[in-house]
């Protein structure tokens, strides 16, 4: 979905002029909140890299608007491991895995078993996050909170309003967009039937009702259409490309509903993204190597099982010594696909917890090289060719990792590209423009984007 530089500026001017207010919005009632107070509305557009949004022809006004008004980082680094979960934690906490334990997209249970570990999704928040949120700050601060489809959150008293992942049919906002048409009692019993895209828009319309309704001080939207598209067609391709011109479009909407909402004035937009994309066209399966070696036998003394995502494996197992850690190591090295294998204590110079900080860390890190990703299975080749895919999972130091960072909006400093922004310093930077205090936190609020340093809240939040 290309289009001509003069069109490309056409629509970034049309759509730049919603920000200086010359675009009438009729779709929504003028509604003027009784509490005036700044808001924060975080967007994340899952697996957006940061090389795509340098391309120059790139069909996202609404996000290139928001560019030339505010501030926007060259890339966004992600923490290791660089998938869904754990990054959005690290955004919302201001740590990395080191410190907030989450490592894939959900719980890693029977670990270190006789028997195949699994990951459980929809565990509690409280099991999955080691650290406090800047979600829990601003709700111990009096503030309400929203969140719609985030991750790592369920079951959490922080959240006021909510429109999750998988939706609760019964839900205060699911039952608002009942009423209104926007969706029947049976497409939410069966969520996850339709496309993403679909569910995309159905997400943004549950931002738009909260925003309507609840005014919340700190809104969490997560979009996936992108990473599902790219996951199944591979990166740097017009179904990319048409994907990003369709959550523009979404990132619109709610920026609608703020202004439509009286809140435009006090609002800051964070656009952000949990991890880049890289196209793979060969598939790694490390559990047969580890069942050719016998140690997923009845008999195996030690039982070696591995979890994989994409471009990295965690292996597990059983009673490991120093010693059997230097053997699993020994049937990895070398292996095509290969790109290394870290013992716990070298995985934890890229930020990853030790097994003696978190059950859920790996006996031994696999990275997959360029080209090539994890798998399950344990039977047929050690490697299968397939057709073009994307994943990710790979280093944070592979530039197709990183994500992208904007903000614009009440607080934020027309400063245009700054360098390369860490994740972890989101967390600071919404605690910063909210007057709320995370305490000790790895990152750090970027000074030189937002107008003042604000005041910070007495109450802190102590760290686990």
């Amino acid at each position: 979905m290309m289009c001509s530089s003069s069109s490309l500026l056409r629509n970034v001017v049309a759509t730049a002029m919603l920000f200086t207010g010359n675009v009438s919005l009729p779709l929504y009632a003028q509604v003027v909140p009784a509490v005036q107070r700044p808001k924060v509305v975080v967007i994340s557009l899952d697996a957006f890299g940061a090389a795509s949004l340098h391309e120059p022809e790139l069909p996202a006004p609404t996000l290139q608007a928001l560019m030339q008004r505010g501030a926007y980082a060259a890339a966004m680094q992600s923490i290791n491991p660089t998938i869904t979960w754990p990054n959005h934690t690290a955004m919302i906490t201001g740590d990395d895995a080191g410190l907030h334990h989450l490592l894939v997209n959900g719980l890693i249970v029977n670990q270190r078993a006789a028997t195949p570990p699994r990951i459980e999704m929809w565990v509690p928040k409280s099991r999955l996050v080691a650290v406090p949120t800047v979600y829990d700050a601003a709700h111990q601060a009096g503030l309400t909170t929203a969140q719609v489809d985030w991750v790592a959150i369920e079951d959490t008293p922080s959240i006021d309003w909510q429109f999750a992942e998988r939706p609760d049919p019964d839900g205060v906002i699911e039952q608002d967009l009942v009423r209104q048409g926007i969706i029947t009692h049976d497409q939410l019993v069966h969520f996850g039937a339709p496309s993403q895209a679909w569910r995309d828009r159905m997400y943004t319309r549950a931002a738009i009702d909260i925003i309507q309704k609840h005014h919340p001080d700190l809104l969490l939207l997560h979009l996936l259409a992108l990473d599902s598209i790219e996951h199944e067609t591979g990166f740097g391709n017009d179904s990319g490309r048409n994907t990003i011109a369709f959550l523009d479009d979404r990132v619109k909407d709610v920026i609608d509903a703020v202004r439509a909402a009286g809140d435009f004035d006090r609002t800051t937009f964070i656009i952000v993204s949990d991890h880049g994309q890289r196209s793979v066209h060969q598939l790694l399966h490390p559990n047969v190597l580890l069942k050719q070696a016998g140690l997923q036998a009845a008999s195996a003394n030690q039982p070696s099982y591995c979890i994989v995502d994409g471009g990295f494996a965690l292996v597990f197992q059983q009673h490991a010594t120093e010693a059997s850690t230097r053997q699993l190591k020994s049937l990895f090295a070398g292996k095509p696909g290969i790109r290394s294998v870290l013992a716990p204590t070298e995985a934890a110079k890229l930020g990853w917890p030790t097994p003696t900080q978190s059950d859920q860390a790996p006996d031994l890190l696999l990275y997959a090289a360029d080209g090539y990703a994890f798998r399950q299975g344990d039977t047929g080749d050690y490697v299968t060719p397939t057709k073009e895919l994307g994943d990710h999972g790979y280093p944070n130091s592979d530039p197709l990792m990183q994500g992208i960072f904007i903000a614009a909006g009440f607080g934020i400093r027309p400063k245009g590209e700054i360098p390369a922004f860490l994740n972890v310093d989101i967390a600071p930077t919404i605690a910063q423009l909210l007057h709320i205090s995370l305490g000790t936190i790895q990152g750090k609020p970027p000074t030189d984007i937002l107008k003042s340093p604000g005041r910070v809240a007495e109450r802190q939040v102590p760290r686990q």
